[in-house]
């Protein structure tokens, strides 16, 4: 979480950074605002706090994302968060349909729903990456806007948790899996920066 607060501090300064990583073991990470006990059956679980908001996320099976860039970069003439966001998940979900998996915002969709949950992937709003075909939720993002600068953190399941979630998750629903050939979405994401 360290380096996505770097790229942030980064983007502040006026520098595009993203950053495509795996995690060695099961963490979950937690938005800004939530509280452990609250998303947690299990609280001794690793996990730590996102610089970003959103909902809880498990990790270990999935690829995550960040991306920091200024806001002069995303068109935005002040906070405009709304379009900070579509601009931050442009390149991910330009990335996911150039790899084969169709993807479209929420907001996109004509049937979408809206669902709260303290579990990321129980959810669905205007601002998650859905499967164009199916609905389902393949990638869940969370932003953080500064005076300057936006950070998006993203998730996408792309195997089998390495855990039983329902043991450690309140909420917890079945998330789909995203197949992914990595090398392929890495060339692809590198491109549409």
């Amino acid at each position: 979480m360290a380096r996505d607060a770097a790229l942030l501090e980064r983007a502040e300064q006026g520098t595009v950074g993203a950053r495509i990583y795996f995690w060695d073991s099961v963490w979950v990470t937690l938005g800004r605002n939530q509280k452990p006990a609250d998303a947690l059956i299990d609280l001794s679980v690793p996990h730590i706090e996102r610089p970003s908001g959103g909902a809880a996320v498990l990790h270990g099976h999935d690829l995550t994302i960040g991306i920091a860039m200024p806001l002069a970069d995303l068109g935005c003439k002040g906070r405009e968060v709304k379009k900070a966001y579509r601009g931050l998940v442009a390149p991910i979900i330009a990335t996911l349909n150039a790899v084969g998996v169709p993807a479209i915002l929420g907001s996109d969709r004509v049937d979408r729903e809206r669902k709260d949950s303290p579990y990321c992937f129980a959810m669905k709003a205007d601002h998650d990456i859905l499967n164009q075909d199916t609905g389902e939720k393949i990638c869940g993002c969370a932003m953080r806007v500064t005076h300057h600068a936006a950070l998006l953190q993203a998730s996408i399941p792309i195997m089998e948790p390495l855990c039983d979630p329902q043991k450690i998750l309140r909420d917890y629903h079945q998330t789909p899996i995203t197949r992914l050939d990595i090398d392929a979405f890495h060339i692809a994401f590198s491109k549409s920066l």
